[in-house]
């Protein structure tokens, strides 16, 4: 057949799948068989250009489900049965919790989150909307020399339902917490402050000590001065930027130095997701329940468990 390149393939799989065009109608487009367009759309599918994927709803671990909401008083549970594969868990965590978050934003007004590959992940799954009265609101300052994957979500987001957004150009933390207070005085923040106290919903994955201490220019430049008199492995995980152990008591030493939304602003936000995927992270969650700052938890069923038999121990 004609040798049509990876981008040709792409738009007249784009044309077909996407946008519903027969193949009379994209062989007149590209002024080509119908024959060759045929076989256009079966090498698109062959090269991985094309990837179908049919929806199923995954089973819930509904016991689990009733015992984590009795547990840590969640307005919502959602506990998915473990696939055979860390892939297939992967793939189902982040459609299920795209689907369930939308919902949510459908009856929203103003919607924050932070950042995070998984956060970004489920942002590429949303389907696209026009929403021109949602604004995203970025909550807390940037994460420095972050990779691209963890970088502000905000734009990103927005674009996702055409929506007004905020995002807040400002270091995460700050080592004068002075820094922090004239920050907090600029037009700037006081504008995008009053956001903080109209949030419908934040959703947020969480982080471990691990992943802080990864950053090289973090730990070199911040970890000693912002955890003094404090060992690292006492604390369980992060959330909203916030340090805590798995009693869910957050390090309240750093709050000062942290610029965004406060602790009480984001407790007050009516629905707060969390979504936990890393199986690694029994601690994290059970510190970050144990807090009181999550209303609605996804997770997967082997999570879950490793999480109860760690309450139960402690």
């Amino acid at each position: 057949m004609t040798l049509l390149t990876d981008e040709q393939l792409a738009n007249i799989a784009h044309d077909y799948f996407l946008s519903k065009l027969n193949i009379a109608e994209i062989s007149k487009k590209y002024n080509l068989s119908r024959y060759l367009i045929a076989k256009a759309i079966d090498e698109a599918e062959n090269k991985g250009i094309v990837k179908i994927s049919i929806y199923q709803s995954p089973k819930r671990a509904q016991n689990l489900e009733r015992k984590f909401q009795s547990l840590f008083d969640l307005k919502e549970v959602y506990i998915l049965e473990d696939k055979e594969t860390k892939n297939q868990d992967n793939e189902m965590i982040v459609n299920f919790a795209a689907k369930q978050i939308q919902n949510y934003i459908t009856s929203a007004n103003v919607v924050g989150l932070t950042w995070g590959t998984l956060l970004r992940d489920i942002i590429d799954d949303f389907s696209t909307e026009t929403r021109p009265d949602l604004t995203v609101v970025q909550l807390l300052g940037q994460v420095v020399n972050a990779s691209k994957r963890k970088q502000p979500l905000i734009q990103h987001a927005a674009d996702k339902f055409n929506a007004k957004s905020l995002t807040f150009p400002a270091p995460l933390y700050a080592i004068d917490p002075g820094l922090v207070k004239k920050i907090q005085q600029e037009p700037y923040y006081q504008y995008i402050e009053k956001y903080f106290s109209k949030l419908d919903l934040v959703f947020a994955s969480i982080g471990t000590m691990q992943s802080l201490e990864s950053g090289q220019f973090f730990m070199d430049h911040y970890a000693d001065r912002l955890f003094t008199g404090i060992k690292k492995n006492q604390l369980a995980g992060i959330i909203f930027g916030r340090p805590y152990d798995i009693k869910g008591r957050f390090y309240s030493p750093i709050e000062p130095h942290i610029s965004g939304i406060s602790l009480s602003d984001i407790l007050a936000v009516p629905d707060r997701f969390v979504i936990v995927k890393n199986r690694f992270k029994e601690d994290a969650l059970l510190g970050a329940l144990r807090s009181g700052v999550i209303t609605h938890l996804i997770t997967t069923s082997g999570i879950a468990e490793r999480v109860l038999r760690k309450n139960e121990a402690l």
